[in-house]
């Protein structure tokens, strides 16, 4: 079965199939320059930004797509792994993040 995150794990190919640009998917998820203020490690960034993507800090392309409401896609295509999060909270702040993040880095290291 496809999914989204199945198909951007895959750089936008699915059963020997380019379904969707691989290079848009490169440009999407991948800051074009590092002096950009949307650059990750830029002092006012966590994280960096893409085409609506979150680009995660570490040493390999890893990102997310993000909801209003808690909903997160993360996705490692070096590894294919994906993590889907469905959540539903009331603030503007996201209060788990960091728990998404450290659940996230484990699966990394260990199946990734």
């Amino acid at each position: 079965m496809l999914s989204g995150g199945n198909l951007i794990a895959h750089d936008g190919m699915w059963n020997g199939q380019q379904v969707v640009p691989r290079q848009w998917l490169l440009d999407a998820t991948t800051v074009s320059s590092p002096a950009s203020f949307l650059a990750l490690g830029h002092p006012k960034m966590f994280m960096g930004y893409g085409y609506q993507v979150w680009i995660l800090p570490g040493d390999r392309r890893v990102f997310a797509l993000q909801g209003m409401d808690g909903q997160r896609l993360i996705v490692d295509p070096r590894s294919k792994l994906v993590l889907v999060q469905t959540a539903v909270w009331t603030n503007d702040q996201d209060p788990d993040m960091l728990e998404v993040l450290a659940l996230w880095n484990a699966l990394v290291e260990q199946y990734g």
